[in-house]
């Protein structure tokens, strides 16, 4: 369960003008990242619920399957994907091993806590510079989908885009433990939360 805005004020308060300032942006950033995925989230879901639904029904009282149905449902279960980075990112439910976090005191459990977010900043990072390249290669290519033909690079450009927020969610998530008090999976999310399994409120 996410915390609530005055929880997060009040792990912030120590901060000088400046630093409360910056994080106070960040804090901004993060709640608009959020309104645009979970807006272009349930698009997706709706998306392959109609494509789904519709195909089923053109079967089965037109004896017609729409051609492009898995065509859809392939694109909108990438972008799903990859937007999922993000989002799981923000509410600090990706996998993680805690066995060696478990073991050691809680001062030293933050450090190592950020050691392996700036790892995974760092590997999204590059990720998603190399998944730029290969959509800038498709745009050269001018390759497009088999029934749509819908340019791939366009359908593909959520991969970077993706990888990239996941990257900015787990910096933000550094920030947060640089500039607070506590262990912290995500901007919102401190880790007591993280762990407890509650997804009845989160950041979005």
């Amino acid at each position: 369960m996410a915390t609530s805005k005055e929880e997060r004020e009040q792990s912030l308060s120590h901060l000088p003008r400046g630093l409360l300032g910056l994080a106070h942006g960040l804090d901004k950033a993060d709640s608009a990242m959020a309104v645009v995925e979970r807006w272009l989230i349930a698009g997706c879901v709706i998306g392959m619920a109609v494509a789904s639904f519709s195909n089923v029904i053109g079967r089965n009282l037109f004896n017609y399957s729409l051609p492009f149905t898995e065509e859809i449902m392939q694109i909108l279960q990438i972008w799903l994907t990859f937007l999922g980075i993000s989002y799981g990112a923000r509410v600090g439910r990706h996998i993680r091993v805690t066995a060696l976090l478990d073991m050691v005191g809680e001062t030293f459990r933050k450090w190592l806590l950020v050691a392996g977010q700036i790892v995974t900043c760092a590997l999204l990072a590059w990720l998603a510079w190399l998944a730029f390249k290969y959509v800038g290669s498709l745009a050269a290519s001018g390759r497009v989908t088999p029934s749509l033909r819908w340019p791939l690079d366009v359908l593909y450009s959520i991969v970077p885009i993706g990888l990239g927020l996941g990257a900015i969610q787990f910096f933000m998530a550094i920030m947060r433990n640089l500039l607070s008090r506590g262990a912290w999976m995500s901007w919102k999310t401190p880790e007591i939360d993280a762990e407890s399994g509650d997804l009845s409120e989160t950041s979005l």
